[in-house]
C-alpha cells in the first residue's frame, strides 16, 4: 500500500468529522429543526455558496471520467465538460431570487415541496418523489463504486475497505450535520479540488514542455484527438446536447437547484453568480484537459480512466499526490451528501408526512431526517459492496431523465401562471418516457443528439398543449406565488391549511 499516498487521504475523511459536529450543533440548537435539517436556515455566505453548488454539480466524471474520455477520443471532451461552466449561473440566476422568495414565502423546505405548493396535485407530488428516489439513490452507487476502485488501483487500499469508510464517512455525517454539514464539507472538498487542478497544471506542464510540445506530439500520435468532430464525434448537435445537459437543464436536477433555497441574501447570490463560472472553469480544465498530457506520457494505458490517477502518482510527490487525489474522492462525497439530503427529503416530508402523517411535529421530522439519511447512506454502502450488473442503465437514465421531467414543470411552473398540474403530470411522465425510449429502444428518436434534448422538448410542448387542455391553476395558487406576503397570509387567514 502506498501510505504516502493514502495518508492525505485518510486526512480528508477524519476533517469532516469535526466540521459535521459543528454543523450538528447548529441544526440541533435551531428553532426550526426541519428547516436548518434540510436547508441550513437559509444562511450560506457567497463562499460557501459558491463551492456547495460546484461541488454539488462536478461529480467523479468532472475529475476521472472526462480526462479518460479525452485520452481516448481527443479534445472534442474537453469543450463538452466545459458546458458545465455555467452551471452556477444557471442554477441560481434561472431559479434564483425568484425561487428563493417563493420559498420563504411559503416555507418550502425541500424540491418537491415547490411542485406541491405549485400544483396542488398528490400526482405529481407522488411521482417527483419516487422518481427522485429511485434514480438519485442508483447515481449514489455508481459514484461510490467508479471513485473506489480508481483509488483502489492506485493506493492498493482494498475495494472494500474504501467504501465501507467514505460511503460511512458521507452517511454520518450528512444525516447527523444535515444540510449545513454538506455545505460546509462541501466549501472545504471544493477548496481541494481548486487547488489540485492549479497543482497539477503547474506540475505537468512543466514536465510535458508546455502546450506546444503537447500539441505537437498529440498530433503526431493521432491527428483525430486534436479536431472536431474528430473521435470525439463532438459536432454541433452533440455539443448544443451537451450544452442542454450540463448546462442549462442541469439547473433543475434536485441536489443542484435546492441550493437555490439557502442563500443568505442577495449579495451572497450576486458573488456567488460572478465567481462561480471562473472555479468551476479550473474544475474543469485542471483535470479534463490532462487526459490529453496523459495520451503524451502514457500512450499505450490500457485503461484510459486510470490515466490521470496514474499521472498523478507518478509525477507528484507521494503526500501531494495524495493531497490531489484527495479531489475526485472530495468530488464524489460532496455529490453523494447532496443527494442524500433530497432523497431523505423527499421520502419524510414528501411521502411519509404529505400521505401517512400530515400532522407530524417539527422534531419528530427533524430525527426521523437524521435517521432516513443514515439508512439511505448504508442501503448505497451495501449496493456499492456488490453493485447490480443493471446499474448502468439506471444511471444513464438517472441524469438525462430527471432534467428532461423535472426541468420543463420547474421553471415554467416558476415563471408562468397558466402552468397546471395536468400539464405538470405530462410533462413529467412524457420526458422521462421520451428520454428512455430514445435511449434504450429507438435511437433515431434522439436525432443525432444526446436523448435529453428531443425529450425535453418533448416535454415543453405536453406542458404548453396540457395546460390549455387543462382548468386553469386556482385563484390559491396564484395568490401564493405571484402575489404579496400580506395577500398569502390573508387567504390563509380566511381557509384552512392544505396539506
Amino acid at each position: 500500500m502506498r501510505w504516502d499516498v493514502a495518508a492525505p487521504i485518510i486526512l480528508l475523511l477524519g476533517a469532516m468529522a469535526p466540521i459535521a459536529y459543528y454543523a450538528y450543533t447548529r441544526s440541533s440548537g435551531a428553532t426550526d429543526q426541519t428547516g436548518s435539517y434540510y436547508l441550513g436556515g437559509r444562511s450560506l455566505g457567497p463562499w460557501v455558496l459558491i463551492f456547495t453548488v460546484l461541488a454539488s454539480a462536478a461529480s467523479a466524471g468532472t475529475f476521472i471520467g472526462t480526462a479518460g474520455l479525452t485520452y481516448s477520443q481527443g479534445y472534442g471532451w474537453v469543450w463538452g465538460a466545459l458546458m458545465q461552466v455555467p452551471s452556477a449561473v444557471l442554477a441560481l440566476g434561472l431559479l434564483g431570487k425568484k425561487y428563493a422568495i417563493v420559498a420563504r414565502k411559503l416555507n418550502l423546505l425541500t424540491f418537491t415541496d415547490f411542485f406541491k405548493e405549485r400544483y396542488e396535485s398528490r400526482a405529481v407530488t407522488l411521482f417527483t418523489a419516487i422518481g427522485m428516489v429511485v434514480f438519485l439513490v442508483a447515481y449514489m452507487v455508481a459514484q461510490f463504486v467508479g471513485g473506489a476502485r480508481v483509488l483502489q488501483s492506485i493506493t492498493g487500499i482494498p475495494y472494500w475497505a474504501l467504501v465501507v469508510v467514505f460511503a460511512g464517512m458521507v452517511a454520518l455525517y450528512t444525516s447527523f450535520g444535515g444540510f449545513l454539514a454538506a455545505a460546509f464539507t462541501d466549501a472545504a472538498q471544493g477548496i481541494i479540488m481548486l487547488l489540485g487542478g492549479i497543482a497539477l497544471w503547474v506540475v505537468v506542464l512543466s514536465t510535458v514542455g508546455g502546450f506546444t510540445a503537447v500539441e505537437e506530439e498529440t498530433r503526431s500520435l493521432d491527428g483525430q484527438m486534436v479536431v472536431l468532430p474528430g473521435a470525439s464525434g463532438f459536432d454541433l448537435p452533440m455539443m448544443l446536447s451537451y450544452a442542454l445537459m450540463f448546462g442549462l437543464l442541469l439547473a433543475a436536477l434536485p441536489h443542484v437547484s435546492v441550493r437555490a433555497m439557502s442563500y443568505r441574501d442577495s449579495k451572497a447570490l450576486h458573488t456567488a453568480l460572478i465567481v462561480g463560472p471562473a472555479i468551476m472553469a479550473v474544475f474543469t480544465l485542471g483535470f479534463g484537459a490532462m487526459g490529453v498530457f496523459g495520451r503524451v506520457l502514457y500512450p499505450d494505458a490500457e485503461l484510459a480512466d486510470l490515466v490521470l490517477p496514474t499521472l498523478i502518482v507518478d509525477q507528484l510527490p507521494g503526500v501531494v499526490a495524495g493531497a490531489v487525489l484527495a479531489a475526485p474522492l472530495a468530488a464524489v462525497m460532496s455529490t453523494v451528501d447532496s443527494m442524500i439530503l433530497v432523497v431523505s427529503g423527499a421520502i419524510v416530508r414528501d411521502l411519509y408526512v404529505g400521505f401517512i402523517k400530515p400532522d407530524m411535529p417539527d422534531h419528530q421530522q427533524y430525527r426521523a431526517g437524521t435517521l432516513v439519511s443514515l439508512g439511505i447512506g448504508l442501503v448505497v454502502l451495501v449496493a456499492a459492496l456488490r453493485p447490480p450488473d443493471f446499474l448502468q442503465y439506471l444511471i444513464n437514465f438517472a441524469i438525462g431523465g430527471l432534467e428532461a421531467g423535472l426541468f420543463v414543470p420547474l421553471v415554467l411552473g416558476l415563471y408562468w401562471k397558466r402552468g397546471n398540474a395536468l400539464g405538470a403530470m405530462a410533462s413529467l411522465l412524457g420526458g422521462m418516457g421520451y428520454y428512455l425510449v430514445a435511449s434504450n429502444v429507438v435511437p433515431a428518436l434522439a436525432f443525432g443528439m444526446m436523448p435529453v434534448a428531443p425529450a425535453a422538448a418533448f416535454a415543453l410542448l405536453l406542458y404548453v398543449a396540457a395546460a390549455y387542455l387543462g382548468p386553469p391553476p386556482s385563484r390559491r395558487v396564484l395568490v401564493k406565488f405571484w402575489g404579496t406576503q400580506r395577500a398569502i397570509d390573508e387567504m390563509r387567514e380566511q381557509e384552512p391549511a392544505r396539506s
